[in-house]
């Protein structure tokens, strides 16, 4: 599951830093300063989110003179496709940004990630957190900010019809038809960028099936069984309908942002990372609120199952070993309540930090009412399945198409690249 959509940039931020105990540390910067790299994936600029990235970066670079900070903004998804290639060459900087999950496992069972398991015990951070950033038992990073999928709901548009956030998906359905019979788009997705129709596939699939991703990825089970094929059926019969709209595979995420923005739809399901935006004047002038994806009828999955993950996490790399202090002392920083204070959005794991807004206080609401939450399967499948896993979900938009067969040549690639059903 990617990020709110940003254009891709190289930017470095390269500053003089010390560090207290730097005289352990390698001179490997300039005037013998220990100098750390970091990859990520914001610029850190005036956008209402880059506002943690901005503080991270300009607060450390005041806190800490002793230290060289070359930070490297690489937008999406150039993060994520240079960090893979940098891991598999083994020439990874010393920090990147990371959501966690089986990617950052593959790494670290490669050998390119640094156990900072007892450094970073201490570090104040919410369970799932550490948990996030933890692999095998060894923890190698820190989860500052998480993400859940939810409903953004348009309050103005809701009242105007006379409708209620929906509880279950009759509801959903329901209200989904009186509000095309208003001449209202129901749903925002920008189906065009691949991944935005994830989060509700994950849902559905969770709403009939419950925990079926976690036993189709442990090969207990199939992507092609019921679970899937019912929930993908869902998806494409509310394509059908009009829900998202007459053309959603020609419309992109910013689109998507967009239609919200001006109450041309009336809700999307998207990630929490979204709250800066939408309770940001000057980005809407719409009231939206944030509610628990509904349950289905004599389904499995309950409302306390959320979808999401690390929504802003780092992770340190075996390159930085001669650097530990200083990579702690930034991880330190990153997870503290003066940093963290600056995100005007996310739902933050650090203890003390008050939710910036009213949407961002609904979204933590539904996020500490979770009894679960199901990691981006694109982020915790391996990576040579994740993108094909978007490709399949697609066609689900597609007039026509034999969803249960697109999700039959799914499971044959996750043969080939995890292996088979166990019997």
């Amino acid at each position: 599951m990617k990020k709110i959509a940003i254009v891709c940039a190289l930017f470095a931020v390269v500053a003089g830093f010390a560090f207290a105990g730097g005289g352990k540390e390698a001179a490997s910067g300039s005037a013998g300063k220990t100098k750390l790299t970091v990859w990520g994936r914001d610029l850190p600029d005036d956008g209402a989110d880059h506002a943690y990235i901005k503080a991270l970066v300009t607060g450390f670079q005041a806190a800490n003179p002793d230290i060289e900070l070359e930070y490297i903004a690489l937008g999406d998804p150039g993060l994520m496709d240079k960090t893979k290639i940098a891991m598999a060459a083994d020439q990874a900087p010393d920090i990147v940004q990371s959501w966690g999950g089986s990617v950052m496992g593959g790494y670290a069972d490669a050998g390119r990630l640094l156990d900072l398991t007892s450094e970073l015990s201490a570090i104040p951070g919410s369970k799932a957190a550490s948990a996030a950033m933890s692999w095998k038992g060894k923890t190698y990073g820190i989860a500052p900010f998480f993400a859940i999928a939810g409903i953004f709901l348009n309050e103005g548009i809701f009242k105007a019809q006379g409708l209620k956030a929906p509880t279950t998906i009759a509801e959903m359905e329901a209200t989904c038809d009186k509000l095309l019979a208003a001449g209202i788009q129901p749903f925002a997705c920008g189906a065009k960028d691949k991944w935005p129709p994830l989060a509700m596939y994950m849902y559905l699939v969770n709403r009939v099936g419950g925990n079926a991703f976690g036993s189709a990825q442990g090969r207990s089970l199939g992507f092609d069984s019921d679970a899937f094929v019912k929930a993908a059926q869902i998806y494409q019969k509310w394509v059908a309908k009009g829900y998202f709209g007459s053309k959603p595979l020609g419309e992109s995420y910013d689109d998507s942002q967009q239609q919200m923005a001006t109450g041309k739809a009336a809700m999307q399901v998207t990630g929490s990372w979204m709250c800066a935006n939408f309770a940001n004047k000057e980005f809407t002038d719409q009231t939206i609120g944030f509610y628990a994806f509904p349950v289905l009828e004599g389904g499995v999955g309950k409302a306390t199952d959320c979808m999401g993950m690390t929504d802003i996490g780092f992770i340190a790399t075996a390159k930085a070993k001669d650097k530990k202090e200083a990579v702690v002392r930034f991880f330190k920083y990153a997870m503290s309540v003066e940093v963290c204070s600056a995100e005007p959005g996310r739902i933050c794991s650090v203890p003390g930090v008050k939710a910036p807004s009213a949407l961002t206080g609904m979204a933590s609401t539904v996020f500490t009412k979770a009894e679960s939450v199901q990691f981006w399967w694109d982020q915790d499948l391996p990576p040579t399945v994740t993108s094909p896993l978007n490709d399949a979900i697609q066609t689900f938009f597609i007039p026509g198409t034999d969803v249960k067969q697109e999700l039959v040549k799914f499971e044959k690639l996750m043969v080939e690249n995890v292996g088979p059903v166990k019997k």
